[in-house]
């Protein structure tokens, strides 16, 4: 229904497999295509059929290792009180980075009364998907569905999350932008700015009931079908302070004051706020820069991260792999050539993943994207942390972007020039109309992405 009634935020589902962010579901619903369907016939030879089963074998066996232990044995949702303790777990629309009901809602307290059983993709030697019962059905919880849906709504009743996670599932909601835009309207409500008396935060009941709402496009819900940046524009006063999303979509279960460089990943992705296209909070939890104070030297890790990212996604491998390899690009380069049959270096993949970015950049800045989209919500650069004070300022976040840049090879406006994209040969993204170009650079147009 989500995707029918064209909610911004509908996905698309293969049995519990969803494609969430970006409402690819609305997309489809547009169209009136209710389904696609593949029934293959052929095989597809591979190069080189022993060296690819070879490979095959050796990544399972390393799958099997302390790197993917925590998503195997536990799942994402193990992420929760780790996340609490060290501050950045956003609450009640990121007013709060800490919530103090977290050890009802975690891994360690469903897995005792709840858990039902483990599930996985074809063949997954992993199996990050936990499944909770919820009445007489199991449930797929993660972390990022827990977050959106329990504490940044105020919602302590991990029933009540369960049971707010099925309903997205059944009506094709990504829930993250689902509950980051209910948190959004909470906020907008307990503040006089909408008028509805049990929009509030903590209410379980309403929230199932603004689930409906959104995904038939009925009464609040149609407005907050649009996502919290439309929603906050129509609203006006004080609420586009305290939307929260990055390039109009919703973010994830992580505080960027209190994860720096991930702070300069999510403002600079050309995706908007996605923790699976900018992985910067792996430098952050890391013992390689300070996650309290971000610095120009963020940003070659955030580019590390996003480049790894793009190669991990063109080659389609599970993120959750990534810590099994010692070498990415040349043992990638070595995977794809027993696939291929092709002659490709690591040199090559490394340039093929900043590509990859360099062409989503000049994409977007053909549709209309400035230099102001690259920035957080303004809360979070004008209060601090709740639990421990830590603070992002806007000079900060600013000097991060301009590293970002530099590094990349963009000018001071995050312009690509026209030698890089020809470079990439990725002059087929350059604008065709030039007439306000400098010799080197893009210019930007008017207009939303």
């Amino acid at each position: 229904p989500a995707g029918e009634n064209r909610v911004r935020y509908a996905t698309l589902r293969h049995g519990r497999r969803y494609a969430g962010r970006g409402g690819l579901g609305a997309i489809l619903g547009a169209k009136k295509v209710k389904a696609v369907a593949v029934a293959g016939s052929k095989t597809v030879a591979v190069a080189h059929p022993k060296g690819v089963v070879a490979a095959a074998r050796d990544l399972s066996r390393r799958s099997f290792g302390p790197a993917t232990a925590k998503y195997r044995e536990l799942g994402t949702l193990a992420n929760l009180l780790v996340f609490n303790r060290l501050a950045t777990l956003p609450s009640r629309n990121f007013q709060d980075s800490t919530f103090a009901e977290a050890r009802a809602l975690s891994q360690e307290a469903l897995a005792a009364t709840r858990h039902v059983a483990r599930d996985s993709c074809a063949a997954c030697t992993i199996g990050c998907e936990h499944l909770y019962a919820a009445g007489d059905q199991a449930v797929r919880l993660e972390y990022e569905t827990t977050y959106a849906l329990g504490p940044l709504c105020g919602i302590t009743d991990p029933e009540a999350i369960l049971h707010a996670a099925k309903l997205c599932d059944e009506l094709g909601l990504d829930t993250i932008s689902t509950g980051a835009t209910l948190a959004f309207a909470m906020e907008c409500a307990e503040r006089g700015l909408l008028h509805d008396s049990e929009l509030r935060f903590g209410n379980a009941d309403c929230l199932q009931r603004m689930i409906r709402s959104i995904a038939h496009r009925r009464g609040l819900g149609d407005l907050l079908a649009e996502g919290s940046r439309r929603a906050a524009e129509i609203i006006g006063g004080d609420a586009a302070r305290f939307a929260p999303h990055v390039k109009g979509l919703e973010l994830p279960g992580y505080d960027p004051r209190t994860l720096q460089t991930l702070a300069l990943g999510l403002a600079v992705s050309s995706r908007g706020a996605d923790h699976n296209r900018s992985g910067a909070y792996e430098a952050d939890f890391s013992c390689r820069t300070d996650r309290h104070h971000g610095s120009p030297a963020s940003a070659r890790l955030a580019i590390e991260t996003e480049d790894r990212a793009a190669l991990i996604d063109s080659l389609i491998l599970c993120k959750f792999l990534r810590g099994v390899f010692t070498d990415l690009y040349a043992e990638c380069a070595d995977l794809l050539a027993r696939v291929t049959g092709w002659d490709v270096t690591a040199t090559e993949l490394e340039k093929a993943a900043k590509r990859i970015v360099h062409a989503k950049k000049l994409f977007n800045i053909r549709e209309g994207w400035t230099a102001a989209e690259d920035t957080l919500p303004p809360r979070l650069l004008e209060e601090s942390s709740s639990a421990d004070g830590v603070a992002l300022p806007r000079d900060r976040l600013r000097r991060m972007i301009a590293a970002y840049y530099e590094a990349r090879g963009w000018d001071e406006s995050g312009l690509v020039p026209r030698s890089l994209a020809q470079e990439m040969d990725l002059l087929d993204l350059f604008p065709v109309d030039s007439s306000s170009c400098s010799p080197t650079c893009v210019s930007s147009t008017s207009g939303s992405p």
